[in-house]
């Protein structure tokens, strides 16, 4: 990309103004493909919460733990893996219908999010009134009517619960495990993951600096490698950009910039073959494979209608 291509698309998200007529809140820019590496600062650079692309990081680390023979209490983990003979450890569910339901619930499903809710769960708006330490029962006890491994409602709930697991068997929080198998290889030190209650969010609340976010966004279009070193399996990476789920999505808007098609595992799938994550205020993580280019952007955007069009301009 031009340093002019790229300056159209600044000169753009900074004369946009959003539903409410106001000018748009963005952080910062970086876009890097073979011809370079470009980054534009609209503020002082900072930690900022990545909001859900906290998702695909921890489903990166989640990748690399499963190559390495990753274990919860002597129960070998694999995409398929049952998860509630683990979930019933520490859980308990009342409604005999929905037990039955979690029984047909593996890893996968936690990632893709074809839980069989109804709902999206673990969003703001959904447990600001609850009580932190009751999460896991008000998640696993919420009650499943659609078909698991099928209907795909976007949602908090699945990353959460891997968090759960990684503390109640190996006793360590989510961001000790996705530092050790994934950002202490990339040299990412300076980041910050918000608790709920004894567990990692998981799903939400990963404050980074934007220049370690694009680290993430190069290791995928690199099929898992950093710097000639293979982090992440690649066929793992393959999975995650690949769809697991029927198209259109319930969030597929055709006239979007990047319209959510499909959705891997943590990553949603455009038609054309883009992927990227996307976060509450204007927060993208996008990969545009046939131009081998990254794109990241933080910012403090609530419409991020916007701020996708704008971005849509590096295709």
């Amino acid at each position: 990309m031009t340093n002019i291509a790229f300056d159209r698309v600044i000169d753009d998200l900074g004369a946009a103004t959003d539903k409410d007529g106001s000018r748009l809140k963005m952080e910062s820019v970086i876009c890097s493909d073979p011809e370079g590496t470009r980054i534009h600062y609209f503020q002082e650079p900072g930690l900022i919460n990545v909001r859900s692309i906290a998702k695909p990081i921890a489903c990166l680390a989640l990748g690399v733990a499963i190559d390495r023979g990753l274990a919860f209490n002597g129960v070998g983990i694999t995409l398929d893996t049952p998860v509630w003979p683990l979930l019933s450890k520490y859980a308990s569910v009342e409604d005999t219908q929905t037990r039955a339901a979690w029984g047909r619930v593996v890893f996968r499903d936690l990632l893709r999010v074809t839980l069989g809710h109804d709902k999206g769960l673990m969003f703001s708006k959904d447990i600001k009134d609850r009580d932190p330490d009751t999460f896991v029962q008000y998640v696993v006890n919420y009650p499943i009517t659609g078909e698991v491994g099928k209907n795909f409602i976007y949602s908090n709930a699945g990353t959460f619960l891997l968090s759960t697991m990684i503390t109640e068997f190996l006793d360590v929080q989510l961001d000790q495990f996705v530092f050790e198998h994934l950002l202490n290889p990339l040299e990412i030190n300076e980041f910050h993951w918000d608790q709920y209650g004894q567990y990692t969010a998981g799903c939400t609340g990963l404050w980074m600096y934007n220049k370690d976010l694009h680290k993430i966004g190069r290791l995928l279009l690199g099929d898992g490698k950093w710097n000639g070193r293979q982090v992440v399996p690649a066929s793992f990476v393959q999975e995650m950009r690949s769809p697991q789920v029927d198209p259109p999505t319930h969030r597929y808007v055709a006239s979007r910039a990047f319209p959510k098609w499909s959705y891997g595992l943590n990553l949603w799938i455009c038609e054309d073959g883009n992927y990227y994550c996307d976060g509450t205020d204007g927060q993208y993580l996008i990969v545009l494979p046939e131009r081998q280019r990254v794109v990241t952007a933080l910012g403090f955007q609530p419409d991020t209608t916007p701020v996708s069009d704008a971005l849509g301009l590096f295709k």
